[in-house]
């Protein structure tokens, strides 16, 4: 039977659903002569992923022959993935000359402390004396080859379970946490409906401490408003604020 994997390039809409989701960040080649790092990875996560439904990958890279989409739309596709994404992959092959990843520390510094981060830093690698520190210091899978990085992602996310519409935008660390399923599953009895989220701070994989945007309409009055939800010792209650834009990606 074909495993199901669905790449998500940039710009491009969600699919309907998936099992895991995979991000591959790292730095792109701007040199035409100079291949991506990221379609080789693509076959890996292709060739390794053995679990049930369906793996999804988000390549931040325009599909093949087409342009880039415009800057501000690329960073608003490229959150929205990251904040959905099981795991994220970070591979930084850092070539001051050529590849010098000044984005790619930009994410790092954002998602390295998130649970859901790999570091592969291959042994050419220049620079990345400051990113292997805090990977140490912060128990982040640290690898410095793409076959072992890719199998340390598809580790890291967790079992696989099916999320569609709305619920993609919940990653496994927090959609396994019993405690967001008993918050999830009271939504109906309250009468709000889920409209998507970001899960803004956690700690635990599950997480048993975390924090979550929550965009939510009551299913009475159609009315939408942004819900921050947190479980876990010493944390608040839910809170509602004003409504929130619209999540890019779904």
């Amino acid at each position: 039977m074909p495993r199901d994997v669905a790449v998500i390039r940039a710009g491009q809409p969600w699919p309907a659903h998936w099992s895991v989701s995979v991000y591959l960040c790292g730095p792109t080649p701007r040199d035409p002569l100079t291949p991506s790092w990221r379609p080789p990875t693509e076959l890996l996560l292709r060739e390794q992923w053995d679990g049930d439904g369906r793996l999804a990958v988000f390549l931040p890279e325009a599909p093949e022959g087409e342009p880039e989409p415009p800057y501000a739309q690329q960073i608003a596709w490229e959150e929205a993935a990251m904040h959905a994404a099981d795991a994220i992959l970070f591979h930084v092959p850092r070539d001051l000359a050529k590849l010098p990843g000044l984005v790619t520390n930009v994410k790092w510094g954002t998602w390295h402390d998130s649970g859901r981060a790999v570091l592969d830093s291959p042994p050419e690698a220049q620079r990345n004396e400051y990113l292997l520190h805090f990977a140490s210091a912060l128990s982040v899978p640290v690898t410095d080859n793409l076959p072992d990085a890719v199998a340390e992602a598809l580790r890291l996310a967790g079992p696989a379970a099916r999320r569609e519409g709305a619920e993609r935008h919940i990653p496994l660390i927090l959609w396994l946490s019993a405690e967001f399923q008993q918050w999830f599953e009271g939504l109906a009895a309250r009468g709000d409906i889920f409209l998507g989220g970001r899960l803004l701070w956690s700690r635990g994989n599950p997480a048993t401490h975390w924090v979550l945007e929550a965009r939510l309409r009551s299913a009475d009055s159609a009315a939408e408003r942004v819900e921050l939800v947190s479980r876990g010792e010493g944390l608040d209650r839910p809170r509602s604020s004003s409504p929130g834009p619209a999540t890019p990606g779904a």
